[in-house]
């Protein structure tokens, strides 16, 4: 019975973490390059590397059904580490492009007279 429980938290955490990584790299090949320079956080290309490849071995360190991880120590500590820069960029880098935006908030256009 705990084994089982414990099996179902490790599976919601590695989706979780695989989902978040997603996202985060979604979120960071949508944003233009020039924000990240100007929030001070690397470069674009930097951080898709790093969150495409994260995602990858978040991939891979999914439980069996779909990625090839069992429960060896490598796949658990690579996948740490991933699951870590997806957190470093959703909690240190994220918020930090939202504040430094280039123009309105509606995707280019403006309210404000013109056409």
């Amino acid at each position: 019975m705990f084994a089982f429980l414990q099996f179902l938290v490790v599976t919601a955490l590695s989706y979780a973490a695989f989902g978040l990584g997603v996202w985060a790299l979604v979120d960071a090949a949508r944003r233009a390059p020039g924000v990240f320079e100007n929030a001070g956080k690397q470069t674009k290309t930097l951080w898709v590397v790093i969150l495409s490849v994260a995602t990858a071995i978040l991939f891979i360190s999914l439980p069996f059904p779909y990625g090839s991880a069992s429960m060896s120590i490598l796949y658990n500590f690579v996948g740490l580490a991933a699951a870590v820069a997806v957190i470093v960029y959703h909690v240190g880098v994220k918020p930090a492009l939202g504040q430094h935006r280039k123009g309105p908030r509606g995707g280019g256009r403006s309210t404000k007279g013109g056409w």
